[in-house]
């Protein structure tokens, strides 16, 4: 009897020890941030890549600028590429630690290396975070961020619709339908015609 339930007692602890872990943490979070002007962000933090996404919407939906971040592994960003709505490389940041590893300051570049922005970083005696300071350092400097494209002027229908011909251009007849085919079992199973 002592056996027995030595043995059902060594196959519990064993059963106990092969349960999985708790999952880890998410490896994707996203987030979206409506501002006041109507256009918003979606931010996406991918944790097994260490990569951070920012891509920023005007109210009509055009895209206005992406920003692309590599983080460290506290999960905040070290340096990143800033692109404008139409996937051009604008500018380049990087941000520097104090001996603490708090953000102490972030600095962004022109494609020329020109610092045109400082954001400064200051903590408290208690160690929480104050309002971060704008410093703009060269307005002159900063580059042009264009917004994305979007194109309107393209008449698109759903299929089987018919698109309106502006006056003085050539029209174009419709392509002939093809013929419906059977099912496989439809053919499978029809009586064949004679011919």
């Amino acid at each position: 009897m002592k056996s027995c339930s030595a043995f059902f007692v060594l196959l519990w602890l064993t059963s106990a020890s092969a349960q999985p872990a708790a999952p880890a943490a998410t490896p994707i979070v996203a987030k979206s941030t409506y501002h006041p002007d109507n256009s918003h962000s979606e931010t996406v933090v991918d944790k097994t890549t260490n990569e951070l996404t920012e891509a920023t919407y005007n109210a009509g939906g055009a895209l206005i600028s992406k920003k692309h971040y590599l983080l460290n592994e506290r999960g905040l960003p070290t340096q990143g590429h800033i692109y404008d709505g139409r996937g051009n490389l604008v500018a380049r940041s990087q941000v520097y630690f104090d001996e603490y590893g708090r953000a102490k300051e972030m600095r962004s570049f022109n494609l020329n290396g020109q610092c045109y922005q400082q954001v400064l970083y200051e903590y408290g005696n208690d160690g929480k975070p104050k309002t971060p300071k704008v410093v703009n350092v060269d307005p002159r400097a900063a580059p042009s961020i264009k917004p994305g494209i979007i194109d309107f002027t393209q008449n698109t229908a759903p299929p089987g619709q018919v698109v309106p011909q502006q006056q003085g251009q050539p029209q174009q007849a419709p392509a002939p339908e093809e013929p419906k085919k059977k099912s496989f079992f439809g053919r499978l199973f029809s009586k064949k015609e004679k011919k």
